[in-house]
């Protein structure tokens, strides 16, 4: 096994430790009610697991803020490194570093209350009440457990993978569409949730399609689930259901 795979697995101990506890502290993630994202909740989709630097959770802005609750909540052995409230979100980063042999591992878990915001100004998805109501729990393994968490639905999972449109998040995309198709729900979904709609065909005509389109993708595509299974084939029909996909939002756009 090499290092950097033994690293990754020490800090999944660790995160599976941090979710059981943030479970016991918000009588299963309902009190208040949080959805797990990112490269976790991948793998209430698809049958493959990535190894995932972050755990990330999100939380509908109601009155008041949630998050103070949160930063409350956190085992006193990790600290904060970010936080923030502006108005209709706030954010809470608490990390912790885990001795390994000589090393020191970062552990991280992130909460995003109201919305969750990337790196342009445009990435912004709402958090609304429909997004919560229609979370479901499911069986993620981490580390060697099988853990029952919230999950967003499919729509809405896919979408935030769309706006984010990092490297990481492209395969997954890839992976999401091969197993699950394109959600037939995602037009209606775009406008309840995006701001800026716009920023969903931006990102699919300018970085994604692109992406998927390269020549060395699909080897990265392989590399980043450590499997044999993706084909040319495969790749070829996600590029055409984006392809058309994008199309069909051109078309409709005002």
């Amino acid at each position: 096994m090499s290092k950097a795979i033994e690293l990754m697995k020490r800090r999944e101990e660790e995160i599976l430790k941090l979710i059981k506890k943030i479970s016991r502290r918000t009588n299963l993630f309902s009190d208040p009610k949080l959805i797990l994202i990112g490269g976790y909740a991948l793998r209430a989709f698809i049958p493959f697991t990535r190894y995932t630097r972050d755990c990330d959770f999100a939380l509908r802005k109601t009155r008041g803020w949630k998050i103070d609750k949160l930063k409350e909540i956190m085992p006193k052995d990790y600290s904060v490194e970010a936080f923030e409230k502006r108005g209709t979100y706030s954010f809470l980063r608490c990390i912790k570093f885990v001795k390994y042999d000589r090393l020191r591992i970062k552990v991280s878990i992130d909460f995003m209350e109201g919305e969750i915001r990337g790196r342009e100004e445009k990435e912004i998805i709402l958090i609304d009440e429909k997004m919560i109501e229609n979370r479901k729990f499911v069986k993620i393994p981490i580390a060697d457990d099988l853990v029952k968490l919230p999950v967003p639905s499919y729509v809405d999972y896919f979408i935030m993978k769309v706006v984010s449109a990092r490297p990481s998040d492209i395969r997954d995309i890839a992976s999401l569409i091969l197993d699950n198709g394109i959600p037939k729900e995602v037009r209606r979904r775009i406008k309840e949730i995006l701001p800026y709609p716009e920023i969903f065909q931006i990102k699919l005509s300018r970085r994604i399609i692109p992406e998927i389109k390269g020549k060395t993708f699909l080897n990265s595509w392989r590399g980043a689930f450590a499997t044999t299974r993706y084909t040319e084939r495969d790749r070829q029909k996600i590029i055409k259901e984006l392809q058309e996909l994008s199309h069909s939002i051109q078309a409709n756009m005002p």
